[in-house]
This record gives C-alpha cells, structure tokens and sequence, in this order.
C-alpha cells in the first residue's frame, strides 16, 4: 500500500512535504516528498503553495499532527485556495511511536473533512480528500494506519490525474474574526448564519496613533505589494486603512507559509520566539528565496510584556537592520533577513475606526 498510495500522492499532487517517522517514512520517501524540520513548518509550507494555487501534501505520523495542530485550526477559518491533505499514519498499537494515537478526533477539533483510506481505491480516497479541501477551503484529514501502510497490493491501476481542479477561498479581510468563524460553519456545516463584518459591527481596531511602524505598513500598502503577515499588532494591517497581507494561518506561522508563496514575511519579534525559529532554520538550510522583516520592539505587542532579544539568537541569519524600507521592492533570491527596531510608544492604546 505504502508504494500504491505514493504513486496517487505524485499523480494527484504538485507537492509533498513529510517528517520522517513509523509508520510514514517508506510513503513518504516514495512519493518523493520533502522532509521538513517539523510538521508545524510542512504544514506551513503546504498552505504556502496553496496560496499559489498549488495542490499540496503534507505526510506524518499519528503525533506529528499534535505539532501542526495550530496552522491546521487557523487555516479553518482563513481559508485557503489550492487543496491541502494532511494524511496522518496512525500506529495503533504504538509500535515504533512514543504515544498511541486516533487523530480522527482532529477532524472536530478543527472542523475539517475527514477521509478513511479506501483499501480497494487509494486514488478515490486522496482524490475525494482534495475534492473536500477546496469545496470547504480547508485542510482536509486523509486517515492511514499502519496496518493499512503493510498491507501488500500488487497490480493497482493508478489513474491519470485530472486536468481540472476546484479552487477553494480566503476569507475576507472585512469579517471580524467572529464572522470569519461563523463563515466556515456556514459553509462546512450548512448553517445560514450572517457573518460579521466590521461594517456591521460598527467599528474596529488599527494602530496606536504614533505607532512607529506605520511608515512601513504605508509603503507595502501604497506600492502593493504582497506580504504574509504574521499574529500579532501586525495582523491588524490586514483591515483599514492599510488592507495588507494576503493571509495569516497563526502565530509564528508567516516565514513558512511566505517562503513557498510570496517571498516576503513580516514578523514580530515574539512571534518570530514564539514558533517561528524552525522554520527560519529550515528555510536557510534550503536557501529558499525568502526576506523576513522582524519587527523588534522587545514586547508582546497585543498583550504586554518584555521578551527577551530576538537578534542574539538569530545572529546565525546573519540579520541586518534594515535602514530602507525599499528593499521590499528588490528581487529575492536567497533568504535575508531583516530587523526593523523601535520601540512603542508609553501609554497608548489601539485607535479605533468607526463606520
């Protein structure tokens, strides 16, 4: 099976992404798939190309799904464009695992499709499972277990791919996160709820009012250009009066997911602390063309709170600071990274816009 299902992974995919570990490693070598520091960084390299349009797998064992848990609940309710499967090898007697493990349960957790492997059609099922991710703009949950993984099957047809694909959506940058929730049930679940808006809502929030990275959220607005951002103070330039940001899949989440899309990420620095370290790693370690601008204000812009100082532990990047803010518009052929260094403002607050 391990060698049927590899050859409908590479039919049926534009690219796959796997850790390797029991029982997944021999599928995942044989659908010829990148391996990747961790499985939060493939499943966020996955959602990348799938901004691009690209179909995308993404291969790991029963606890691997622990790890990638967070972009896979946030892409939920962001939404995304090409299909994402995650296909999870369950070991269910923990055999070569630390942990024995259903991850079904992660199809209600986050709201998402789930596929059991069709021994007899390994083709229908992973077909079936793209199918569902762009119908529902979500990631959806092909299921394997090990016993499935051993199971020999010789002589399977495998069908040529189709030329035609659906094309899931984002969600609009004009919901509130509320609304953005109840879009995905609407269309998951088949509820009639009318999504909130800011509009309707009647105001939102925007930056403080001497916000020292305004400047910067001015020129990526007035020269449009497209940037991934990440959670934090940064995520408001997604609403008025910037509207930046093509799409967040949550914290720490932009330098993957911008690394195999845009090319730019626009980070903080807690966030970039917080979870995004592994993929920075993996990301030089490949020498993908990738410009990080880490916004460093030594806080926890939406919370409060000191943290500690990220450039001592990304001297390996070799980081600069950056001094223009033109150098967004240059082409990026390597990884960079960039620190952008100010500090807030005392006794501010959030503005707010009303409508």
């Amino acid at each position: 099976m391990r060698r049927s299902l590899a050859d409908c992974i590479r039919a049926l995919s534009d690219t796959s992404y796997s850790v390797p570990g029991y029982p997944i490693t021999e599928l995942a070598e044989y659908s010829d798939s990148v391996f990747v520091i961790n499985e939060k960084t493939a499943m966020e390299y996955a959602l990348g190309d799938s901004l691009t349009g690209k179909r995308s797998v993404v291969i790991v064992k029963n606890v691997g799904v622990n790890a990638l848990a967070d972009p896979l609940v946030n892409a939920t309710t962001q939404g995304l464009i090409g299909g994402v499967v995650l296909i999870s090898g369950d070991d269910t007697v923990a055999e070569g695992s630390q942990n024995r493990q259903d991850t079904r349960p992660y199809s209600e957790v986050a709201s998402i499709p789930l596929i059991e492997l069709d021994m007899e059609d390994a083709f229908g099922s992973l077909e079936r499972a793209f199918e569902e991710s762009e119908r529902y703009s979500r990631v959806a949950l092909l299921r394997v277990t090990d016993s499935q993984l051993r199971t020999v099957i010789r002589d399977r047809h495998i069908k040529r791919a189709s030329k035609s694909r659906g094309y899931g959506r984002l969600a609009d940058r004009d919901l509130t996160m509320k609304g953005r929730s109840e879009q995905a049930d609407n269309l998951f679940k088949g509820e009639s709820n009318e999504p909130e808006t800011f509009q309707n809502k009647g105001y939102s929030k925007t930056f403080c009012r001497n916000c020292p990275y305004k400047p910067l959220l001015e020129y990526i607005s007035e020269e449009r250009i497209d940037v991934i951002l990440d959670t934090g103070c940064i995520l408001l330039a997604m609403k008025d009066p910037y509207r930046i940001g093509v799409a967040n899949y949550g914290l720490g989440s932009s330098v993957a997911v911008a690394a195999r899309s845009v090319g730019i990420a626009i980070t903080g620095d807690y966030a970039l602390l917080h979870s995004g370290m592994n993929a920075l790693a993996d990301v030089y370690e490949k020498g993908l063309p990738l410009l990080t601008i880490v916004l460093r204000n030594g806080r926890m812009g939406m919370t409060g709170g000191d943290i500690a100082d990220v450039a001592k532990y990304i001297q390996w990047a070799n980081p600069q600071t950056l001094d223009d803010i033109r150098i967004l518009k240059e082409p990026v052929v390597r990884p960079k990274t960039f620190i952008f260094e100010a500090r807030c403002p005392e006794d501010e607050k959030h503005e707010t816009i009303r409508y």
